[in-house]
């Protein structure tokens, strides 16, 4: 199943001559839609500070209540909420049924717990920056582009622009 799903996602997987992201980006673009239409725009980063509301509501309820920030996001149940455990989920079961092997490290001689390390503090400054931004790439690219928004366009050109520079960056040992 999972090599038929890998394949079908591929573009070598494409059959009849259609790409093999073109039934995947169709659905994908339906269930956008669908989504934000029933519910409302979709994001991700909102979840996180909601998560740590919902703790400190529980550990603080005073101070929970007097945050304006916690009042104006609400609280951890929500479709936002459901939306990350899925995500969650779906990258855990991938990576179960995907079996392949795992790539080389962009920096010979990193161990796995410094890539871990690396990989949980990029995560946290991603957080950070997403709520600095009023939002993730999720909530910019797919609801903004979905909904047909400049502001999604030119945000998901400069985050192409900045990952390909990066990319190009790291190909030429440019990371110390």
């Amino acid at each position: 199943m999972a090599k038929t799903v890998s394949a079908t996602l591929t573009a070598g997987g494409a059959s009849g001559g259609r790409p093999g992201w073109l039934l995947p980006g169709i659905l994908f673009g339906l269930l956008s839609a669908t989504a934000i239409w029933l519910l409302a725009p979709i994001g991700v980063s909102t979840t996180y500070p909601r998560l740590v509301g919902a703790g400190l509501r529980l550990a603080a309820p005073a101070a929970a209540q007097a945050n304006p920030m916690l009042k104006q996001i609400g609280g951890f149940l929500v479709p936002e909420s459901t939306l990350v455990l899925g995500l969650l989920l779906g990258g855990f079961l991938a990576s179960r049924l995907g079996r392949r092997a795992a790539p080389e490290p962009a920096h010979p001689g990193e161990g796995a717990a410094a890539r871990r390390r690396n990989a949980f503090l990029g995560g946290i400054l991603i957080i950070y920056g997403a709520r600095l931004a009023g939002g993730c790439t999720s909530g910019h690219i797919i609801s903004g582009i979905t909904q047909l928004a400049l502001s999604g366009f030119v945000f998901a050109a400069g985050v192409f622009a900045a990952g390909i520079g990066t990319a190009k960056l790291l190909a030429k040992g440019g990371r110390s």
